[in-house]
């Protein structure tokens, strides 16, 4: 366990040592901003018929940031801790390190998805805040704290299927490319064809949709609870059987 931790705290400084990652939260507060003065002023401008006390600006930016967003910076990090190090060799500093390789997997996956996390957290905080800033008050804010921790699930899966396809190719370049192209594929393909929409895991990034509007019986909504985890074990552990025995 301190192996892990070790490797997870140098991971973690890996990433945040690039400051893209922290000018992409200073833009998602900005964003965060953006999106409050906007309600404000169109709550002004329709002479009372919207009012700033019934919208919530952290739930209106969820569809913005945990589709698109956050998958793009997750996979942006997993492409430079996986695809680039083996590119670069500075893998091999890692492997001499007296760790087993599930322990350098497990640390790289759980520093990308603290990243998601704080990211999520962000959002969720600027949004609140610029919320209460304006109308004094943060609308549902119970719900929009059990939502945000909810979609952490399917981020995670995300992430999980973004190291496995970094295991088939060293380019990093090439990586990202490729995470980029199955993931939007996988949305298009859930939108077009809606047979298909309840088998992509792409379809739940929105997770607390299922738990928390009441819509759906709990029994469904289990079958579906089982079918994400069943692409998070099978990303993880194909990734990994990859990456145990890939040479750099």
């Amino acid at each position: 366990m301190k192996l892990i931790t070790a490797n997870l705290k140098n991971e973690s400084a890996k990433i945040f040592a690039h400051k893209k990652y922290i000018v992409f939260m200073i833009i998602e507060v900005i964003i965060c901003i953006g999106a409050v003065c906007s309600k404000l002023l169109a709550a002004r401008l329709s002479n009372g018929m919207l009012t700033m006390s019934n919208i919530s600006t952290s739930i209106t930016m969820m569809s913005l940031f945990f589709e698109a967003v956050i998958p793009f910076i997750s996979i942006m990090a997993v492409c430079e801790l996986f695809s680039a190090e083996f590119h670069s060799k500075t893998i091999r500093s890692i492997f001499v390190r007296p760790a087993e390789r599930y322990k350098v997997y497990i640390g790289k996956i759980s520093a990308v998805l603290i990243l998601a996390v704080i990211n999520m957290a962000v959002v969720f905080i600027a949004s609140s805040a610029a919320d209460f800033a304006v109308s004094g008050k943060v609308v549902s804010f119970g719900y929009s704290l059990s939502a945000y921790i909810l979609d952490i699930i399917p981020m995670l899966v995300v992430i999980l299927m973004a190291v496995m396809l970094n295991q088939i190719v060293k380019s990093s370049t090439m990586a990202m490319f490729l995470c980029i192209i199955v993931y939007a594929g996988l949305k298009v393909m859930g939108i077009s064809f809606s047979s298909l929409s309840g088998l992509v895991f792409t379809g739940y990034m929105q997770w607390h949709k299922i738990w928390l509007g009441g819509g759906m019986p709990y029994l469904a909504a289990s079958f579906k609870a089982l079918l994400l985890l069943g692409y998070g074990l099978t990303f993880g552990a194909v990734g990994y059987y990859i990456f145990r025995f890939k040479e750099c």
